[in-house]
């Protein structure tokens, strides 16, 4: 990127706004980029007028994809060279002068500093959005629909922050679980989590941020997993009835052999579990219940449990882990006390 672009000709300038345009396109810029990009526009009205320029151009190709083409109107009728048009109520505009030099140059400044509250008021907030923050509650489930028309349902004792601009739809699984229903458009739908990025191909897929890694099933359509950060690889590309768990600090990637209907079963407030640690047994039964599950050792967490109950029925849980010899079950209160022997 030219890095004096105020003294480059209109055509230059353009060009240097469409390449803008493309990289806030391909995603989110990096704080460097951030920076030069602001830096670029403050440095002239032209260069404001010129993104803007862009991103007019841009949605009008948009919508014209959209549209039928129009038909061909008849051309106007020709008048004769010499005939007049004279506009009602006209009345002569005085005769233009140049303005002087001192006052040109104060009408610039005064439309740069214009352009520039314009785009700090206007334009910023969408190329770069506020965030929003949803939340499901203990013992919760949550429907919602996001600006783009997405679905999603979150899990008891969930949280996702949401960025939507023109360019990205970002969404960040803070805690829990979510399963999304991703609405058709132009820009790429990302979800973050554990240092993951699943990127959606047109999915519904469902994504649980869990102790030890991060759970992810497709529903329909197509995902890819990528790790973040500067080495940035694609870990998995899953289609649809695929389920996989990624290992929160290696990133090494588990396929699951567990139907969808399992998946997806705390939807209907049931708790199921094919070959799963005891801990994220427990903290699957404590989103949903006043008395929580603790788990005394690594022993006992690390115990592998296969099962489906009602997410409110502790009790039902209670008397499946007392059946089992490896554990050690003592009920204090609200507090569900598990060891191993």
């Amino acid at each position: 990127m030219n890095r004096n672009p105020s003294q480059a000709p209109g055509d230059e300038i353009a060009g240097e706004a469409t390449e803008w345009f493309l990289c806030n396109r391909e995603g989110p810029l990096s704080e460097a980029q951030r920076l030069a990009f602001l830096d670029w526009m403050k440095r002239s009205p032209e260069h404001v007028r010129a993104y803007m320029g862009a991103l007019a151009l841009h949605r009008q190709v948009g919508e014209a994809l959209q549209l039928p083409l129009p038909e061909e109107a008849p051309p106007p009728p020709r008048q004769a060279a010499s005939a007049k048009v004279v506009p009602l109520f006209a009345r002569t505009p005085p005769p233009v002068r140049d303005l002087p030099r001192r006052r040109r140059t104060r009408w610039i400044a005064v439309a740069a500093a214009a352009c520039i509250a314009l785009l700090a008021a206007g334009l910023l907030p969408q190329v770069m959005p506020a965030e929003q923050i949803y939340s499901a509650d203990h013992a919760e489930l949550r429907d919602l629909v996001l600006p783009d028309r997405t679905q999603v349902r979150l899990n008891a004792d969930s949280r996702l922050r949401v960025r939507m601009g023109w360019f990205s739809r970002r969404v960040e699984l803070l805690q829990g679980e979510a399963t999304f229903d991703i609405a058709r458009d132009r820009r790429p739908f990302e979800v973050r989590v554990n240092g993951l990025q699943i990127r959606d191909i047109g999915t519904v897929f469902d994504v649980s941020r869990r102790l030890q890694g991060t759970r992810v099933g497709v529903v329909s359509g197509q995902v890819e997993i990528w790790s973040r950060g500067a080495g940035a690889r694609r870990l998995a590309a899953l289609g649809e009835g695929r389920v996989v768990e990624v290992d929160a600090r290696s990133h090494a990637v588990q396929s699951l052999d567990m139907p969808l209907s399992m998946l997806l079963d705390w939807q209907q407030r049931k708790v199921s579990f094919l070959d799963e640690r005891l801990d994220e047994v427990a903290a699957a039964f404590n989103r949903h219940n006043a008395v929580q599950v603790r788990v005394l050792d690594e022993g006992a967490a690390s115990a592998r449990l296969s099962g489906s109950l009602d997410a409110h029925r502790i009790g039902a849980l209670q008397a499946f882990l007392e059946r089992d010899p490896r554990f050690v079950v003592r009920r204090e209160g609200d507090t569900v006390r598990v060891g191993s022997r």
